[in-house]
């Protein structure tokens, strides 16, 4: 699959249209009914309708522009027909400044469109990426089967392997975006791709030296502007570089801040009392605690813990016997600290040393107090 695939998708165009504006021609073929269709498109953060359109002879369409290429959506609402809440009648697609058509016949939800390059790009990409998501999903509906008794039906080695197989797949697709996106530098779609790649565990200064390759228009497009943001926060959690220092209020509202812990060892460890495997993680911390706790070593709770919540912050705190330090500022995933540090899931932590250094991250597990006594010397 490999040495057919990448020659293709590195002959996708690189440059997208120039034009300041875009045309949304469409036209919907047996469709017996009045009807209008809506644009929907990203408005403070949540998708909404944008614009309207009512059919003439079948045909709608639609004038504007945008700042970059989007994600966005057209959505078909027949006026004599209930609108299912939960399956409306909608097509995605990416919308830029260009010619666009669109043709369907029925339904708007497997229209077809042209016109925009984003589109076409990302489609190519996405049926590679849709083969090997069936993959893994194939592989894990096989080897995760279980009998009546709940038991599995193959044996452990078996399901280690597939597993195995399902981390190759995986990598082997983000290679593949990774790819796509280093060989379209003045590609929009190249930078979208190379965000999707920036969600997994990435080396910031490695990423960093990748995305300096993209077009100067690019870097500087609110998408371009959003990809750096994204790879300094990773900066900030990557070892070897000094901690940035915070201060949160504790349970009994009294500011802490990370640097009066100067010359000790601290694990900051970020988690809530709503994440069911950060509590199933607490014992090992309270292990490394109480085996380090007298080797300048300290703990610092962030808790990703929302608005209104600090009862139950509290209770989860003593009913897992947490003896360290605790701080929220309670707004769930827009914590200050956990922003800081582009914490976008829990549990995970930071291990910074005397000098304020960070030292390691993400230590968990049983093993969590000796890699801790590996580090802490």
């Amino acid at each position: 699959m490999k040495k057919t695939i990448i020659p293709v998708l590195m002959l996708l165009p690189l440059i997208g249209a120039a034009q300041k504006s875009y045309t949304i021609t469409g036209k919907i073929n047996g469709l017996n009914e009045p009807a209008k269709v809506y644009l929907v498109t990203m408005q403070s953060n949540q998708f909404k309708d944008t614009d309207s359109s009512t059919f003439v002879n079948g045909a709608f369409q639609f004038n504007g522009s945008v700042t970059e290429p989007q994600q966005a959506a057209l959505r078909l609402k027949r006026v004599n027909t209930p609108e299912t809440k939960y399956r409306p009648d909608m097509f995605d697609f990416f919308l830029e400044n260009s010619q666009i058509s669109v043709t369907a016949k029925d339904s708007i939800k497997y229209a077809s469109v042209n016109g925009s390059v984003a589109d076409r790009e990302y489609r190519d990409l996405e049926a590679i990426a849709s083969l090997m998501r069936k993959t893994i999903a194939r592989i894990q509906d096989e080897f995760g089967k279980k009998n009546n008794a709940g038991v599995s039906v193959y044996p452990l080695e078996i399901r280690k392997s597939a597993g195995e197989s399902v981390q190759k797949t995986v990598e082997e697709l983000r290679k593949i975006r990774l790819m796509f996106a280093t060989s379209h530098p003045q590609s929009f779609m190249g930078l979208f791709t190379f965000n999707e790649v920036l969600d997994q565990k990435f080396v910031p200064t490695e990423m960093e030296s990748l995305f300096n390759n993209f077009s100067a228009e690019l870097k500087s497009s609110p998408l371009g502007k959003k990809t750096l943001e994204r790879i300094n926060i990773a900066k900030r959690a990557q070892t070897g570089i000094k901690a940035t220092d915070f201060t949160q209020n504790d349970l009994n509202g009294k500011p802490f801040t990370l640097s009066s812990l100067r010359g000790k060892y601290v694990l900051v460890d970020f988690w809530a009392s709503w994440c069911a495997p950060c509590r199933a993680e607490n014992p090992n911390v309270i292990k490394a605690y109480n085996e380090l706790k007298g080797k300048n070593f300290e703990i610092v709770g962030v808790s990703l813990d929302y608005p209104g919540s600090k009862e139950a912050w509290a209770a989860a705190v003593k009913s897992d016997g947490l003896p360290w330090i605790q701080v929220s500022d309670l707004k769930g995933w827009k914590n200050e600290v956990a922003l800081t540090y582009g914490i976008n899931s829990v549990p995970q932590n930071l291990l910074i040393d005397p000098q304020g250094m960070i030292i390691g991250k993400n230590l968990r597990g049983e093993a969590l107090t000796e890699k801790l006594k590996q580090l802490i010397k």
